[in-house]
C-alpha cells in the first residue's frame, strides 16, 4: 500500500532538477499561485498544500489502497493538476467499466493488477498530453481574444493585423 508522504514527495519532485525539491512542482499548482498573490509565504503555502489540499486529493483517489508507490505519486500529480476525473474516465472507458470519473473499486482493482511499468509510462504520457492541451488552449484563447491581439501579429487567413 502506498504512503501519502512518499507519494507527495515523488509527485512534486518528479519534474524537478533537484530530486528532493517539492517546491518546484508545487509552484505549478493554481492554488500556489492564488495564495502567493494573496500574500501567503512559501512556507505557509507548502504547509497548506501538503496538509490540506493535496491530502484531500489523496483521499479522493484512494491513494492508500494503491499498491505501487510511484503509481500513487503519479496519480497524485495528475489529481493536483486537475486531470484526475478525465484520466479515470479514460481508464474506465478503456477497461469497460461504467464511467463515473471517480476512483471506484473496479478502477482501483485494475490499477493494482495492470503492469506497473506500462501504467507508469501511460501516466507520464498522460500528464504531458494534458499539459500540452492546456497550453494550446491557453494560447488559442490568447490569440483569438481581439482585445489582447499583439500589434503586427500574424492571424491565420487574415494576414498582418494592425491594431
Amino acid at each position: 500500500m502506498a504512503d501519502y508522504h512518499k507519494a507527495f514527495q515523488y509527485a512534486f519532485s518528479v519534474e524537478s532538477i533537484e530530486p528532493s525539491s517539492t517546491q518546484a512542482g508545487l509552484e505549478k499548482l493554481a492554488i500556489w499561485q492564488t495564495l502567493s498573490v494573496n500574500g501567503f509565504s512559501e512556507k505557509e503555502i507548502c504547509a497548506l498544500c501538503e496538509d490540506l489540499y493535496v491530502s484531500e486529493l489523496w483521499h479522493f483517489l484512494k491513494g492508500a489502497q494503491i499498491y505501487d508507490q510511484k503509481v500513487a505519486g503519479l496519480l497524485l500529480l495528475v489529481a493536483s493538476r486537475g486531470y484526475l476525473s478525465e484520466l479515470l474516465s479514460e481508464i474506465q472507458h478503456y477497461v469497460g467499466i461504467q464511467q463515473s470519473s471517480e476512483m471506484c473499486d473496479a478502477t482501483l482493482r485494475y490499477i493494482n493488477k495492470v503492469s506497473v511499468s506500462k501504467l507508469q509510462q501511460w501516466l507520464y504520457a498522460s500528464v504531458a498530453y494534458f499539459d500540452l492541451v492546456k497550453q494550446k488552449q491557453t494560447l488559442i484563447e490568447r490569440k483569438t481574444a481581439t482585445r489582447y491581439t499583439v500589434k503586427g501579429e500574424l492571424i491565420p487567413n487574415i494576414g498582418i493585423l494592425s491594431v
